[in-house]
């Protein structure tokens, strides 16, 4: 997990096809980021009530699995019993494509990230001894794939418990957009985290916003009914701009195409915030087709993935996990914004040149 997607392809790639690109309308992704919950352990039987989580015990899940989730492995059974959703479905193609290219990697810092002190967490409210949340806030130090340098950033993380006694996983890592960020999360009177509740006033809907945040960046669809920031704006309208410097930096190959996959529904609950907006965290995978043209190819000096550096390729394609929270403000005329928002390596496919 410590190896972030290269900063300028992770644009592009989290960009997608937009108007007059042919792009079509975002669809579900396949996989278990698809799904809110991991796979029932064993089988079913009627929940165990529980007392709600201590903040201590929160932060304590938070800080384990934390840890764990920055462990630089390619063995599948681990990331099964740290993650699940989204964030195993991308380390599982980290994974498979580590299987067929190889596990080596380029030369990079030798610091190893560390978790603030500082662990901020919200938690869900239930205790029939259902599923449960934990939304957690922490600084973390570490480094971008071909960046020596180190960087502090915050955070957002959610962990997911499928029932009492089951264990913990990380399902899902987002970067705030601001290191002092942190998500202003209405709390009720029992100290925990409001979810879900009345969303009419809201301005747009969580329970589509995600699909409709895919379609507008990644295809012709328009804006959906729904007001975009002037960040989200810029993205969609940096997307062209994106693309021709690829293209130039290639040398102009014969084949540039990007495309995107959107999970149209939320991940997780709806996290309400202290201003009457709430939180809605999006899944999108990204990715981009090339192909260099007879005779020709091209290497990376650095790339998300293990086992494709020095290599010289005739034509690949590369997919990146866009893990987005979007603010959803109350109000009919708010604007909906990006609140936090990680890209990751997700699965690398190549043609070696041979000529």
């Amino acid at each position: 997990m410590r190896r972030f997607a290269p900063t300028t392809l992770a644009v592009l790639l989290a960009l997608g096809a937009t108007a007059g690109c042919g792009g079509k309308p975002a669809r579900p992704v396949s996989g278990p980021a698809a799904s809110t919950a991991a796979s029932p352990a064993g089988p079913s039987a009627a929940p165990v009530k529980a007392p709600p989580l201590t903040e201590e015990e929160a932060r304590k899940v938070v800080k384990d699995l934390s840890a764990k989730v920055e462990a630089d492995s390619f063995d599948a059974e681990y990331w099964k019993g740290v993650a699940e959703g989204p964030l195993l479905e991308q380390q599982l193609a980290v994974v498979e494509t580590a299987r067929k290219y190889g596990t080596d990697r380029q030369p990079g810092p030798t610091n190893t990230p560390e978790t603030d002190p500082a662990v901020h967490t919200w938690t869900t409210s239930q205790d029939d001894g259902g599923d449960r949340w934990i939304l957690g806030a922490h600084e973390l130090s570490g480094h971008t794939v071909g960046d020596a340098r180190n960087e502090t950033v915050l955070r957002w993380s959610l962990f997911h418990r499928q029932r009492t006694g089951s264990p913990w996983h990380a399902s899902f890592v987002a970067r705030a957009e601001d290191a002092k960020d942190l998500p202003q999360i209405a709390v009720g009177a029992d100290g925990r985290a409001a979810t879900g509740g009345d969303t009419s006033g809201l301005a747009a809907n969580p329970a589509d916003v995600c699909g409709r945040y895919g379609d507008y960046l990644h295809t012709d669809a328009g804006e959906g009914g729904v007001k975009w920031s002037k960040e989200v704006v810029s993205q969609r309208e940096a997307f062209a701009d994106g693309l021709k410097a690829e293209r130039k930096s290639l040398g102009d190959p014969v084949r540039l195409e990007a495309g995107a996959d959107t999970v149209r529904t939320p991940h997780g609950p709806v996290w309400r915030t202290t201003d009457g907006g709430a939180l809605v965290a999006c899944t999108t995978v990204s990715k981009l087709y090339t192909e260099m043209g007879p005779g020709r190819s091209t290497k990376f000096s650095s790339s998300g993935w293990a086992g494709t550096t020095g290599i010289p390729w005739a034509s690949y394609t590369e997919r990146i996990m866009g893990l987005t929270v979007l603010k959803v403000p109350a109000g009919a005329a708010g604007e909906v914004s990006v609140a936090a928002q990680s890209h990751l390596p997700y699965s690398f496919e190549g043609t070696k040149y041979t000529g």
